[in-house]
């Protein structure tokens, strides 16, 4: 279980306290947080908890169902009993509505409604991948440093990769999309192709090529996939695509020719190209997109594969050269929790949006299509 302390942060009209509850995938989030003026937010508390999912080497649906089903009524007890809500209740309820799974999703939604409707308060469905993009905000917002609209995002995790425009709140353009896996599947699935065992397999992966620096040029991997090359009749693609990248692995693995000695610099190898592909593309996107990306001098990193250094590191180098400023959100906020969802309702709540009681999970929900679901409650 991870908690987080109190954090000052910043905006708000008057005062009043939002409970954040995050369920879309494997981990079960609840959060406090805390609008005592225009200029300030306060993180109270934040509560985490994920499937351990070691022994399966991957997410079962059912199984992570069932963890929330154990999961979210305690930490949201515990949250109610150190700060005294039984008494005097949060006044907004944010929950993630989608794109996640539809069974964890409705954990956490069904959740929500039923404080909603005991405490008589609003409820906001946040969009997962709307908080992810949003959390660099949160955490720089009563600063002059925090990206402003118009700004760039990569989201990158295990569900999702895209280069998004935001234009504000609710208008976002994807530019660029993958059209089979997410990075952190593929990173995932390389690193147990490789032999690495744990929770967070991507994490594992970069942890493992950083403690064997010393042996990435054992053996030279010259044919590292490089996905959606110009060819002839294919020129200039705009998408990413990653699974390519795990059936070389798989390929390599088996080969008879494969030693023990090689695993270091194929995962080296294997790393460094699944970023130098998300590099090229990115670099080709803003070639073809200067006219919409006018005025846009923010970048944003966000989602859990952002917390790998060496991308990060490589996305460094890439924008400040097209003199963007760098955005990531800290470690803890890179994977997911109840703090992005919790800022994402915020920023929703303040725009004039709260949600109806009759909503549903939304398995897939485009960033680019926000609004057009139905359930929304226009306050302005």
């Amino acid at each position: 279980m991870l908690r987080l302390g109190r954090t000052s942060l910043g905006y708000s009209r008057r005062f009043y306290r939002v409970l954040a509850i995050e369920s879309s995938c494997d981990d079960t989030c609840v959060a406090l947080l805390e609008r005592p003026s225009e200029k300030e937010v306060y993180l109270v508390e934040h509560l985490k908890s994920t499937l351990n999912s070691v022994k399966e080497g991957g997410i079962i649906p059912t199984r992570a169902f069932d963890h929330h089903q154990a999961s979210i009524a305690t930490l949201t007890q515990q949250i109610i009993k150190s700060h005294g809500l039984h008494s005097n209740p949060p006044d907004l309820i944010c929950v993630t509505r989608g794109p996640g799974m539809k069974g964890s999703l409705s954990i956490g939604l069904d959740f929500a409604k039923g404080l909603s409707v005991a405490w008589a308060k609003p409820t906001v469905g946040v969009h997962h991948m709307l908080g992810h993009l949003l959390t660099p905000r949160f955490e720089t917002f009563n600063t002059s440093s925090g990206p402003k609209f118009p700004f760039l995002t990569l989201l990158i995790s295990g569900g999702h990769t895209m280069l998004v425009l935001s234009k504000g709140i609710l208008e976002h353009e994807i530019l660029c999309d993958t059209i089979d896996v997410a990075c952190g599947d593929a990173l995932d699935k390389c690193a147990r192709s490789l032999g690495l065992r744990g929770n967070n397999l991507g994490k594992e992966l970069e942890t493992y090529v950083q403690s064997t620096q010393d042996h990435w040029f054992n053996h030279t991997f010259n044919d590292i996939p490089k996905p959606l090359y110009n060819k002839r009749g294919r020129v200039d693609q705009l998408a990413f695509a990653f699974g390519a990248f795990q059936g070389y692995v798989n390929k390599q693995v088996a080969s008879p020719q494969f030693q023990d000695s090689h695993r270091p610099s194929l995962a080296y190898q294997i790393q460094k190209g699944i970023f130098d592909h998300i590099l090229n593309k990115i670099e080709l996107t803003l070639s073809k997109n200067q006219d919409k990306l006018q005025g846009c001098k923010d970048f944003v990193g966000s989602g859990g594969v952002a917390s790998n250094m060496a991308l990060r590191q490589s996305l460094d180098n890439y924008f400040h050269s097209k003199n963007f400023n760098t955005h990531y959100p800290s470690l803890g906020l890179c994977t997911d929790n109840a703090v992005m969802i919790g800022w994402a309702g915020i920023e929703l709540y303040e725009s004039g949006l709260t949600t109806e009681l009759e909503v549903c999970p939304i398995s897939k929900w485009p960033l680019s299509e926000i609004e057009s679901v139905s359930g929304w409650i226009k306050n302005k």
